[in-house]
């Protein structure tokens, strides 16, 4: 449990990085290959849906989801952004989120989901630090009035 609330620190402090650093993918061949490349990626982010999915803080904002549509668009999205070969072509976050009223708090409860799937997978902290930093940018926009 200590080590999640270590986590839980870094993903604050990542969060507040937010306002400050645009999101843009980083160096090939580092963040992409650390996280097990699109396999790796996949393994997490199906595992990060299933733990929203019993996730009662968050989980019905996903209600009405086309959840295999979801998760392809988070995979295309954390490839790209962690240097990958991958394109997102989703919605653009502002228009994804638009009127869902999402807070601060259900961002930081997907965030944990997110790190409860990485650990599960063995990804290591600083990679999950990183990834997390590399992802904090979209607070701004997820949580879009």
């Amino acid at each position: 449990m200590q080590t999640l609330k270590r986590i839980a620190l870094v993903a604050a402090a990542a969060l507040l990085a937010a306002t400050i650093v645009p999101l843009r993918p980083v160096a090939a061949d580092s963040l992409y290959d650390e996280l097990g490349q699109k396999a790796g990626i996949t393994k997490v982010l199906v595992d990060m849906v299933g733990f929203i999915a019993d996730d009662g803080r968050i989980n019905h904002f996903f209600a009405h989801a086309d959840i295999p549509h979801l998760e392809g668009e988070l995979v295309d999205q954390v490839c790209y952004v962690s240097g990958g070969p991958c394109t997102y072509t989703g919605k653009s976050m502002q228009d994804a989120h638009k009127g869902m009223d999402i807070k601060e708090a259900d961002f930081n409860a997907l965030v944990e989901d997110l790190q409860k799937a990485m650990y599960k997978n063995d990804v290591p902290l600083p990679v999950q630090n990183h990834l997390i930093a590399a992802l904090a940018p979209l607070f701004d926009s997820v949580t879009y009035k």
